[in-house]
């Protein structure tokens, strides 16, 4: 499995393409490209490999992950799978990017929803849901147990975590998922998160300051 990415928009985010180069199976996660420049790197990424996308993931609907999404499946042409409980912020996303001064186009509604115990398979990659709330209500993860990766959003970073003073952010209820969904995964499960740098469960539990969490 290959996992290529792209850092996107006024915002820095991470957005992910991971592919298997075997059958060139593969999804985009948050494709959240802004400049026209941006999504030519991506689509020139996708046929250059001949990479055969199946769905558009989407960890949660804050805008500067999903400002690409029309764009995405305009070209893409597959279904976009995210968690009902962001849908209100893919309606409100105009008057989301008000408030941070940018426009983009209107993101497409869902054609899925996605929670806790449902899976999305391409090629002989499963990728299992874990439903994080507390950086919104309707953030998820993206987990290949066989792969021991996580696609974690903005749950948490790199001695960091979310910021949750946005639309339904709950500080309690975050640590709670990282404590009780991402930890529990163990130590050797990679993150990647939605801006800024992987980096590990293992160096998280010991080093991220936000979770008090004993070696």
């Amino acid at each position: 499995m290959i996992i290529k990415t792209f850092t996107v928009n006024p915002f820095m985010m991470n957005c992910y393409i991971y592919w298997d180069e075997k059958n060139r199976e593969g999804v985009i996660i948050d494709p959240g490209a802004y400049e026209d420049s941006e999504k030519d790197e991506i689509e020139n990424y996708i046929s250059e490999n001949r990479i055969n996308i199946k769905y558009i993931l989407l960890t949660h609907g804050h805008i500067d992950h999903v400002m690409g999404n029309r764009w995405a499946k305009d070209l893409l042409k597959v279904p976009v799978l995210m968690h009902e409980e962001d849908l209100p912020l893919i309606e409100n996303a105009a008057e989301q990017g008000k408030l941070f001064g940018v426009s983009f186009p209107q993101p497409p509604v869902p054609d899925k929803f996605i929670s806790e115990g449902d899976v999305v398979e391409f090629s002989s990659c499963v990728l299992n849901i874990l439903h994080t709330p507390g950086h919104s209500p309707g953030s998820i993860c993206f987990v290949d147990h066989k792969q021991k990766i996580i696609f974690c959003g903005d749950t948490v970073f790199q001695g960091s975590i979310g910021r949750t003073d946005l639309w339904e952010g709950n500080l309690e209820t975050l640590l709670n998922s990282i404590n009780t969904k991402i930890i529990s995964c163990g130590a050797d499960y990679r993150l990647y998160p939605g801006h800024m740098e992987d980096t590990t469960v293992g160096f998280e539990k010991v080093n991220n300051p936000f979770l008090n969490l004993s070696p």
